[in-house]
């Protein structure tokens, strides 16, 4: 059955990636601007959440290992591939300026095997720009799927401790060093994909606790984010270089939990109604997720945002995200007729 409200989720959920990767370029520095980064930032634990919902909601029924893997290699990691590929030979060759070179680069680059190593770094990790690191992620979620489909079949109590129990450990852990670690970042998303496939399995309790608690969730959501400006003194998401190190509790992966409850009780009051330009966002979102970057790539390297960095880095952000939203959408729909309609294999729609 479609879910008019996941598709609005959907929609929601990539301008908050968008936002959340261009509010780092303007200055945050009130505690309110602070508060505002903080809820805007995190937004990859939406689309792990919605493809826990979709990978029962969708896939279970009828599920084939093969058959699924194939798919999003076919239409994930493909993509994926050759703008990986496609950065590597901007950045690393015509560019020169290696992504993360402090980690990755430990010798002078003068050998085709030390770019092939080096090539080969960035493709696994998904570092050649700030949000490709989620496919290699995600790919090693899906391949992970027969776990997922025993634990559809156990009972709703032991689903409920497991999540809880791993949760647990999320805020324990935190997110890797700029996301390098996919190992750690698995274990950290685990309970969000996980807490997807329970909310589609019980999708009508969910939706149904939910309706009338919009402004509840909300007022909770503000004040985990004060909470985290006020204890830690900092915003954005929770990284660290070992899991095994106590650094505090983190409170993003509370706060992005809650606010996919949040939006989940906004988009199902419109599940009757059409909204066509959050659903065109929402179909484009793979294309968006894989343009966007590049986008803010070049006007960095452009020093367009150090030319308006007299702007409040609110009303910065608010011009910048619209603009990459836009201009990504422009690429993608070029893309879809140059190509006849064969992006998909190119940026994933």
């Amino acid at each position: 059955m479609h879910l008019n409200s996941f598709d609005y989720f959907r929609g929601l959920a990539i301008m908050f990636v968008v936002a959340g990767h261009s509010c780092v370029y303007w200055g945050m520095d009130t505690f309110y601007e602070k508060v505002f980064a903080n809820l805007i930032m995190g937004g990859t634990t939406f689309f792990v959440f919605i493809s826990g919902f979709f990978f029962h909601h969708v896939f279970y029924s009828d599920f084939n290992y093969k058959r699924f893997i194939f798919k999003k290699a076919e239409y994930v990691l493909l993509p994926y591939t050759i703008l990986s590929i496609m950065g590597i030979l901007c950045f690393v060759f015509y560019l020169d300026r290696p992504p993360y070179a402090e980690i990755f680069v430990t010798d002078q680059l003068n050998s085709w095997h030390q770019y092939m190593k080096l090539s080969i770094q960035y493709w696994w990790t998904g570092s050649i720009l700030d949000a490709y690191w989620y496919i290699p992620f995600i790919m090693i979620i899906f391949a992970l799927s027969p776990l997922f489909i025993k634990l559809i079949q156990l009972s709703v109590r032991i689903q409920a401790g497991l999540l809880i129990f791993l949760l647990c450990i999320s805020s324990l852990i935190h997110r890797p060093a700029h996301n390098l670690s996919h190992l750690h970042s698995v274990i950290y998303f685990i309970p969000v994909y996980m807490l997807g496939i329970i909310c589609s399995i019980e999708k009508v309790r969910v939706l149904k606790f939910l309706e009338g608690k919009s402004i509840i969730l909300g007022c909770l959501i503000i004040l985990i984010s004060a909470a985290q400006i006020l204890i830690y003194d900092r915003y954005g998401n929770f990284h660290k270089e070992t899991m095994f190190s106590y650094e505090g509790i983190d409170l993003m992966i509370i706060q992005k939990i809650l606010m996919c409850f949040f939006l989940l009780s906004v988009t199902q009051k419109f599940e009757n109604k059409d909204m066509p330009f959050l659903r065109y966002i929402a179909t484009a979102s793979f294309a968006i997720y894989f343009l966007h970057p590049w986008i803010l790539y070049f006007l960095d390297y452009l020093s367009v945002f150090q030319r308006f960095n007299f702007l409040p880095g609110v009303l910065g952000f608010a011009i910048t995200v619209p603009f990459v939203i836009a201009i990504s959408l422009f690429i993608a729909i070029l893309l879809k007729r140059v190509s006849f309609n064969n992006s998909r294999f190119i940026v994933g729609w």
